[in-house]
């Protein structure tokens, strides 16, 4: 790799256009400035020449610094996983042995050994294979006449490789492919492994691609779709005796098969790793029918391990390496196929008559919920069908149109133990259709079922919903023709795994509907049944599309295009982390703009995002001017009042000081010290308070005044000012003044309210900043401390810090965020999104630890690709986590936008490195999100509600697995707990003020 570089720097002035090296010699020596004085040393000892060669140099570095990613993975790489690749060699083209090999030795990845089996008496490769001298490259010549699966076996007993791979004389590995491999098992420990995979042709033409769902048991069964590249753990191999020659043609499908019955842990890549050699002379008939037929007995077998002799029959498909298998029951249960409707008697009578004509099954009832029908002609019709069948009832519905509440309400009528809903607007035609769904539906596992939907004019309309297709959920598929045929995913005619099916047509056992509950009816129209179908999946169970089940479906005859917004907005919380990180049961690589299966052909590349600089305002200083005033005025110090800034300490603090004004019945001005109001901002607060400019001076009782901008300003201060502090800048600011004004006999302040809402010196290392803010503890002025939290208060107790008086309350939710919190329902959406408190600027936010600890995430979580990471609290630029993951920053937000987004967050981190109790975990807990935080001293804010984790070791690689943790532990739809009554209800959240109030009238009366 260090060769490949140095050829890749070499070729930097052919690479390189000459604007290009003015800016990266211009962006190098930004960031090393030390390098600008070395090319100053260059110009004395070298002249113009070494100038210029210097600065060549310089942007030569630059320009490796900003290109060297891939090149720095690959070396990062430890390499502790081997591969042994397995393969047979019989009699052929040497050509063809020698490009796989060759394949495999440009493997960037290096820690490989390939497994040669020879059956072959062909002098010509005997004479190849010994003449090989790469010691990574290990022959065994084999006894003729024995079948794969021996011959396999054989190989593979030398092998010493964690992961046997097997390869295909002919066949070729993509360059990475075996880092992919690694990458992805790194994280997983997976035991089986596959890849996506294309045909090359003689010439070396590319073709034919297929681009693989995620792990996929029902698709398994009905074929072998994981072949090529695939890769399993050797330690498994060898527990399960390798390879059964029973099933010589199939006997790697025979293993995949007896391996899935004891573990999940089958990884995917998205990648086509592996390219199948398509030769003139590789076609055989019978070879292929011998396959076939080892494909159904190794499934027949399977099955009879798993759910029992005689309870499942395995049938081939013509030509085809694909299997049907049907499903048996002792007894048939009763279905209930439920179906809403309002009017549209015509459509309702094809669905019924289609029905009663064509299904084959025997044991179902139906119930017709009526949803307000108006039409004469369909009471008749209702009448009309209850006295011809004795299994169907109509039930009256007499509410407004809720698709779920209507399906509910079939499920609490119906006496099946099978539940199926239907649309009104179908037609049955395969005769099977409900004996299939059923089959699959009493599997064990199985969520949800649904069937193939054909237009009218034949052409698919549902085989299986993708989520993330169309931009929100769509039919795979649709508009093709329900035949087998190739395409860049599995033909449509085949079983598999789907992430949901249609309400149209979807059946669902009451075993499962128990377990995962109803429909929700917080949707009305569109998006309950793939809400559904998530739940279930969501409870470990799988859903099914059957192909077999075909109806027509004329699409939505009985109702109109509308889609309430509340549709979409809870669509868009359920479908958001598969429409970032890919529907498992589709491909990453598949266009999601079209339901025809497609390419993306040109996958976007990943921009990588140039770091961030981190640092602290400096200081600036406020300047008194001397005023008259009658009547007493409090004054709170704040940062800002725009709406993105007001919550946490500044929303405490502006609570604070409104309930001690009220309370001192005195007059009130808020100073604004760092962000000027703005003009939202100042509509809202000018209701309550007069807008004051600086150089004014004003009588009025309640006022705002900024002093964002210090230049030529001067703040109106009288000797019946008292202030009130929110942070250690605004407490430095005013102290620092006063002291001056002291030494010009000026003014003596009156006590100081110092609201400390947290240790602010442990923001910052033991630097100047430490200082200033600890300084401001141990002003000369008397001070009176005002605590928001016990451990607070004893923390600073135990430091020794002396205050005139103190005070103390405990944290209470922000009254906007309170009202929001009891809007909630008894469950909440929740995307697959995490929350970070994320402020660069503000060192005890521990910023860089949690980019480190997500970083170390992204590296170990499974699907990670499908999560969201948001930053809160401060604008910031995306911090890139690795494997194409950042984490995106949403700024300073409203105290509306950040409840929206606490709504739908599934896990944060907030880290605070001091004895407070930070507000973000606690409002994070509120709004039932999973958040990481950290103890301190005293601190230990998992006591506060089983929502918060609270690590007592701040290091990057802990709160990673316990991000993990919880990120596995996903659910869409999760129950909503009052975390902590008094902090979310608390009806007197300063109970000090009164104390202070009485504190304030007896030293009054002492003076």
């Amino acid at each position: 790799m260090k060769e490949k570089n140095k050829e890749k720097n070499g070729n930097i002035r052919e690479t390189m256009s000459q604007s290009d090296k003015r800016k990266m010699f211009l962006s190098h020596c930004y960031q090393h400035p030390m390098d600008v004085l070395r090319l100053g040393k260059a110009t004395v000892l070298y002249g113009t020449e070494g100038v210029k060669a210097r600065a060549d140099e310089l942007a030569r570095k630059e320009w490796d610094r900003q290109n060297r990613k891939e090149e720095d993975e690959e070396e990062s790489i430890v390499y502790n996983i081997k591969f042994s690749i397995i393969i047979s060699v019989y009699d052929g083209e040497i050509t063809w042995l020698e490009k796989t090999l060759l394949s495999i030795k440009n493997q960037k990845y290096s820690n490989w050994e390939v497994c040669i089996g020879v059956i072959s008496k062909n002098s010509e490769i005997h004479e190849y294979l010994e003449a090989i001298t790469d010691n990574r490259i290990k022959v065994k010549y084999l006894e003729e006449n024995q079948g794969n699966a021996e011959a396999l076996n054989e190989v593979a007993a030398i092998a010493k490789g964690s992961y046997l791979l097997l390869v295909d004389i002919g066949d070729e590995l993509s360059l990475n492919a075996l880092c992919a491999f690694y990458n992805n098992l790194s994280k997983t420990n997976a035991d089986v492994i596959y890849s996506d995979m294309d045909r090359i042709d003689e010439k070396g033409r590319h073709f034919a691609p297929l681009f693989k769902p995620d792990w996929s048991p029902e698709l398994l069964r009905s074929q072998m779709y994981m072949r090529y590249l695939i890769g399993i753990k050797r330690k498994l191999f060898e527990q399960y005796n390798g390879f059964s020659s029973e099933y010589d043609g199939a006997e790697v499908y025979d293993l995949l098969l007896r391996m899935s019955e004891n573990t999940d842990k089958i990884a995917h890549v998205s990648e086509i790793l592996y390219s199948r050699r398509k030769l003139h002379n590789s076609s055989n008939t019978d070879s292929k029918l011998m396959m076939q037929l080892a494909g159904k007995n190794a499934i027949q077998a399977h099955l009879d391990r798993t759910i029992g002799k005689g309870a499942a029959i395995v049938e081939t498909i013509k030509n085809r390496l694909i299997y049907d298998i049907r499903y048996y029951q002792k007894e048939w249960p009763l279905v209930s196929i439920i179906i809403p409707t309002k009017d549209h008697a015509n459509d309702l009578k094809t669905a019924l008559d289609s029905i009663f004509s064509e299904t084959v099954y025997d044991r179902y009832e139906i119930i017709i919920l009526d949803n307000n029908s108006e039409k004469e002609e369909s009471f008749q019709y209702f009448d009309e069908i209850q006295q011809q069948h004795e299994n169907i009832r109509v039930v009256p519905a007499t509410y407004e149109f809720n698709w779920s509440k209507l399906n509910n309400q079939g499920i609490d009528l119906a006496k099946g133990d099978v539940l199926v809903f239907l649309n009104n607007d179908v037609k049955v035609i395969e005769p099977t259709w409900l004996q299939r769904m059923v089959e699959y539906t009493l599997q064990p596992g199985i969520g949800v079922v649904g069937g193939q939907l054909l237009y009218e004019d034949g052409t698919i309309q549902h085989a299986g919903v993708v989520i993330g297709m169309g931009g929100w959920a769509d039919h795979v598929y649709k508009g093709m023709q329900p035949k087998y045929q190739i395409t860049p995913f599995i033909s449509p005619m085949v079983v598999r795994n789907v992430m949901a099916c249609t309400g149209a047509c979807m059946a669902i056992s009451r075993k499962v509907i128990k377990k995962i509950g109803g429909f929700d009816e917080r949707f009305i129209i569109c998006g309950s049944d793939v809400e559904i179908c998530i739940r279930a999946i969501d409870e470990g169970y799988r859903n099914v599309y059957v192909p077999q089940a075909k109806l027509y479906h004329y699409e939505s005859k009985s109702r109109d295009s509308y889609i309430p917004q509340i549709d979409f907005e809870l669509s868009d919380i359920m479908y958001m982390g598969y429409r970032k990180g890919g529907d498992p049961y589709y491909n990453k690589n598949l266009r999601m703009d079209q339901c025809i299966p497609g390419i993306i052909e040109k996958p976007s590349s990943l921009k990588r995002v140039k770091s961030m600089n981190v640092g602290i305002d400096m200081i600036r200083e406020l300047h008194f001017r001397k005023v008259k005033r009658e009547k007493e005025r409090l004054n709170l110090l704040l940062p800002a009042l725009n709406s993105e800034y007001v919550f946490g300490g500044i929303a405490t603090a502006l609570r604070c000081f409104e309930a001690l004004g009220e309370a001192l019945d005195c007059d009130m001005r808020i100073v604004l010290v760092d962000v000027p109001l703005s003009p939202k901002a100042a509509e809202k607060y000018g209701k309550k308070y007069k807008i004051v400019y600086p150089e004014n001076d004003s009588k009025a009782k309640k006022q705002i005044v900024s002093m964002a901008v210090r230049k030529g300003n001067t703040l109106a201060v009288s000797d019946k000012d008292q202030f009130m502090f929110s942070a250690w800048w605004t407490a430095y600011i005013v102290q620092n003044e006063y002291r001056q004004w002291e030494h010009n006999d000026k003014l003596t302040p009156r006590p100081f309210l110092y609201l400390i809402q947290d240790y602010e010196p442990g923001f910052y290392a033991w630097s100047s900043y430490y200082s200033l803010a600890e300084s401001t503890y141990r002003c000369e002025y008397p001070q009176i401390a005002i605590f928001n939290s016990h451990e607070l208060k004893e923390y600073m107790t135990a430091k020794g810090y002396k205050f005139m008086r103190t005070y103390c309350f405990e944290p209470i939710l922000d009254l906007l965020l309170k009202k929001s919190v009891h809007e909630l329902d008894s469950t909440v959406y929740k995307r697959k999104q995490i929350l970070v408190y994320g402020r660069p600027s503000v060192a005890r936010n521990a910023f860089e630890i949690i980019v480190e600890a997500l970083r170390k995430w992204v590296s170990i979580q499974i699907g990670v690709e499908s999560w969201t990471v948001l930053s809160a609290g401060e604008q910031h630029e995306p911090v890139h986590l690795g494997e194409g993951m950042y984490l995106n920053s949403v700024g300073k937000l409203t105290i509306e936008e950040y409840a929206k987004i606490l709504r739908e967050s599934y896990a944060g981190i907030s880290l605070m490195i001091s004895p407070h109790p930070s507000y973000p975990p606690l409002e994070m807990s509120a709004f039932d999100v999973q958040v990481i935080t950290n103890g301190y001293a005293n601190k230990d804010m998992s006591i506060f509600s089983e929502n918060i984790i609270s690590v007592n070791n701040l290091n990057a690689v802990q709160i990673a697995y316990e991000l993990k943790k919880i990120c596995d532990g996903y659910h869409t739809v999760v129950p909503h707990r009052v975390v902590n009554e008094e902090y979310i209800n608390a009806k007197e959240p300063f109970g000090f003020i009164q104390e202070f109030k009485k504190d304030l009238i007896e030293r009054a009366d002492k003076e």
